[in-house]
């Protein structure tokens, strides 16, 4: 059985980690489940590497309220905030393209672009979750074991009918400390159902909500405290991030010690995910974060020589942009990074388990970069 925290992010600012509310709590318990569902033999994993495959948000704070979009086809039920989400734009395969050859180039790209930082570091962020279960309700939890009990987690309950939840949040996170961060949730925030039958099903149900009062509402945030952010289970400041090395085989050097790091504090590397899938989960936090043109690069180059790495070819990303997957297969799910071509940029993450071919999240970044003040967008 994977610990919560192993579906969360190996990058994110970890003090507003702690302020996320009970909702949050009961997302991340939803992509848990999901992933401990296709496990053949549960394990524990204490709070070591942290990975997402997974959780619904990057920052935290309310983050109950950032919920998310509706897939291709999807009848929406509820909503609120800004405007209309868009629709789950269905991957489109073409021809594939080498892995390796495609990191290398994207490497070459990064390096050469131009970034002038300022005072914040902006995100949007569109979060889209497919839930299947009980506790995926308002006001339901995971089944948790009984006291003294040897046995494991209850299974839990299926629904007759899947929903998906879809919304957006931006962040403004500061660089200096003694700047303020910045954080709007719910933004968008509707649910929906992949098919007119799930819909049926849900009325047959009794039609429960799918969405809380907090889930729906949009919430501003702001934090006059110092942002670290976390590479496993070490936490970094953003001036530390920005200081990764420059060099792949520095990078890699780097990477492989804060990774050892995690496996002896977890208890030995049974009880942490493998190495690659650890630099790859690394990687797609990183990849969106406020990392330098040359860490970017060296990271691309880190991820050209792990093996498991493979081409998906050119897809679309949830908001129908053109780009070229990359994925990496792991302990109960595969996990896909949908990157631009031609800026190198990270256009979406994906989280598939099963082989339908859907995933049950995705996260698409819809605009980053740097900005000089609050409210100000690049």
């Amino acid at each position: 059985m994977k610990d919560a925290d192993t579906t969360f992010r190996a990058l994110r600012p970890a003090a507003l980690d702690e302020l996320a509310g009970e909702a949050h709590e009961r997302r991340r318990d939803a992509e848990v489940e999901r992933i401990m569902r296709t496990s053949a033999e549960p394990r524990t994993v204490p709070r070591a590497v942290t990975r997402p495959g997974r959780r619904p948000l990057l920052l935290a704070a309310g983050a109950a309220a950032a919920a998310v979009v509706a897939g291709a086809g999807a009848v929406a039920v509820t909503g609120g905030g800004d405007g209309p989400a868009r629709r789950h734009a269905p991957a489109t395969q073409a021809s594939p393209v080498d892995a390796r050859t495609f990191l290398l180039a994207s490497a070459k790209t990064a390096e050469r672009a131009p970034v002038k930082p300022g005072r914040y570091w902006y995100e949007r962020i569109q979060t889209r979750v497919v839930h299947e279960y009980e506790h995926d309700l308002p006001g339901r939890t995971l089944p948790r074991p009984s006291p003294g009990s040897r046995k494991g987690r209850p299974k839990p309950k299926r629904l007759p009918y899947t929903f998906v939840t879809t919304g957006r949040q931006e962040s403004w996170t500061a660089r200096s400390p003694r700047d303020r961060t910045r954080t709007i949730t719910g933004i968008g925030v509707r649910a929906s159902f992949p098919t007119p039958r799930d819909q049926a099903q849900w009325r047959r149900a009794g039609a429960p909500e799918l969405l809380s009062k907090e889930d729906r509402t949009r919430s501003v945030n702001n934090y006059d405290m110092p942002i670290r952010y976390q590479i496993g289970n070490a936490q970094v400041s953003m001036d530390e991030l920005r200081r990764l090395p420059v060099d792949a085989a520095a990078l890699g050097r780097e990477l492989r010690r804060r990774y050892e790091a995690d496996v002896r504090k977890a208890g030995g590397a049974a009880n942490v995910d493998p190495y690659p899938y650890y630099i790859w989960m690394t990687a797609q936090d990183l990849l969106a974060g406020p990392i330098t043109p040359g860490t970017k690069a060296a990271l691309y180059r880190v991820l050209a020589g792990q093996q498991g790495v493979r081409s998906d070819g050119a897809v679309a990303d949830p908001l129908g942009r053109r780009g070229v997957a990359v994925s990496m297969g792991g302990p109960g799910d595969r996990i896909r990074l949908v990157i631009d071509p031609k800026t190198a940029e990270l256009l979406a993450y994906e989280s598939f388990v099963g082989a339908d071919g859907a995933p049950g999240l995705s996260e698409t970044y819809e605009q980053t970069g740097w900005v000089n003040a609050l409210d100000q967008r690049p």
